[in-house]
């Protein structure tokens, strides 16, 4: 702080002079900026914001560029101190301003940079309106230059005020122009950009046809620039807003696009999202059949998961549900993935409603209870081989209920043999490990009395196989 107070020391003596020299401005002018950058280092940011002012009042006269540049400072300081920045970035913007009119005969270029930091600075004063008749006036003068870039940004500009201001109407109307000048330089990428922002504010002026379409427009164009996640982003925000309206066939065959589009990114996750959306926005237009398809073609994709694969069934059954002969298809093809999966339990279940269903169609459940039959009988055996008796004896139990009203007796008697080979095999598998623990108990490796509790323990088992 010490040397901030010798810069101000400074300045004051250069005003002042001496009997032997004039007042220095130069020197002060030096002095109290150094004062001012002091100042805001040690961050004292209500005496930097007046060193500023200081020095602006010796310069707008001489430098006023260099002056409005100070202003700007004395703006930020002041707003870090909880003060009013407003009439600062007016004043500031209104030196750019009048710069840049007087220097665009001669230098262009520099005249619509200055032209630009006016509007940015009215902007930051809350005189909104002038702000935006400067970027207007520097994308006119840009555009009879054929200076697209500069253009860009001053429309770009436009838009953007507009939009913050809520005025949706007038900010449509720029980023439309903002993305025929992207089109125009061949960037794709940019005018999706823009598309997409003007679909946004005709969504909030409940102009949804129009929404709607631009958002189809963007994803588009994100497809030609290869920005594929971008591309599936503006398609489901297109399909949103025609759900939102009831159009449901649209909104379906939107979503539907999205979802391919992210399954070449390989995120299954998100296409099964997109593709229960789809397929649930066909059933509600009427197409069953299409929402089945997806997600059958759900299921297929998820083979290696049994659950999400079975979930994909049950739903396109769901769905199938006013058409008994595609359910009993449905549940058959449900029925035939289970059986892949050695899910034996639920794949005799999806038999036997199929074959509950062609009965009330006045059709052959036969071949159903066949079906189911068999697979129960594999599911009994499956469970003999984990030595499961209790479930191996429900499996047979299924098996025989089915294939009797398949009316088939000779296959009830095959599973009255296959009972009995599974029980007889399971009591020789037992005295197996009755006689292996009596030789570690006799050898000393199982003591005495645990030997004995795991003998009573295999004794009831061998009761109840009996029984």
């Amino acid at each position: 702080m010490e040397i901030c107070d010798k810069y101000l020391d400074d300045a004051r003596k250069a005003l002042k002079g001496s009997m032997f020299s004039k007042p220095d401005t130069a020197e002060a002018i030096r002095s109290f900026e150094g004062a001012a950058q002091c100042f805001e280092n040690f961050k004292n940011f209500e005496r930097a914001a007046q060193c500023y002012l200081d020095t602006v009042n010796f310069l707008i006269k001489s430098d006023p560029l260099k002056a409005a540049d100070l202003l700007e400072r004395a703006a930020l300081c002041t707003e870090k101190v909880g003060g009013d920045p407003h009439e600062y970035h007016l004043k500031s913007a209104d030196i750019y301003r009048d710069r840049a009119i007087s220097m665009y005969r001669t230098n262009p270029e520099q005249g619509l940079q200055l032209l630009q930091k006016a509007a940015e600075n009215y902007e930051k004063g809350g005189d909104r309106e002038t702000s935006i008749q400067c970027y207007e006036v520097g994308a006119e003068a840009s555009m009879k230059r054929k200076d697209y870039l500069n253009a860009l940004v001053f429309y770009g500009a436009v838009a953007q005020n507009y939009e913050r201001r809520k005025k949706y109407k007038e900010a449509v109307k720029y980023y439309h122009k903002v993305a025929k000048l992207w089109d125009l330089q061949n960037v794709p990428e940019n005018v999706a950009e823009n598309y997409g922002r003007m679909a946004l504010s005709l969504r909030t002026l409940e102009e949804y046809e129009y929404a709607s379409e631009f958002f189809i427009k963007a994803a588009e164009k994100y497809e030609e620039a290869r920005k594929m996640f971008e591309s599936s982003k503006s398609y489901q925000e297109a399909a949103s807003t025609y759900e939102s309206q009831g159009d449901m066939k649209h909104a379906a065959l939107t979503y539907e696009k999205a979802a391919e589009i992210i399954k070449l990114l390989k995120n299954n996750d998100k296409y099964e999202e997109l593709m229960e959306k789809a397929a649930e926005c066909f059933s509600e237009s009427g197409k069953v059949q299409k929402a089945v398809d997806l997600h059958l073609l759900l299921a297929d994709t998820f083979t290696d998961d049994q659950y999400r694969c079975n979930k994909h069934f049950t739903k396109a059954i769901s769905y199938a549900e006013f058409d008994p002969s595609l359910t009993v298809k449905l549940l058959k093809q449900q029925g035939d993935a289970l059986l892949q999966s050695h899910d034996y339990f639920n794949a005799a279940k999806c038999y036997v409603e199929a074959a509950e269903i062609s009965k009330q169609l006045d059709e052959s459940p036969v071949e159903f209870y066949k079906k189911a039959g068999d697979i129960s009988v594999k599911y009994a055996e499956s469970m003999i081989k984990v030595r499961n008796q209790p479930r191996a004896k429900e499996g047979f139990t299924q098996a025989t209920e089915y294939y009797e009203k398949a009316g088939m007796p000779d296959e009830i008697k095959k599973i009255k043999e296959l009972s009995k080979s599974g029980s007889s095999e399971r009591k020789s598998q037992i005295l197996k490990e009755l006689e292996r623990l009596r030789e570690d108990m006799e050898k000393g490796y199982l003591p005495s009395p645990t030997y004995n509790q795991m003998k009573e323990g295999y004794e009831q088992l061998l009761e109840r196989i009996r029984k």
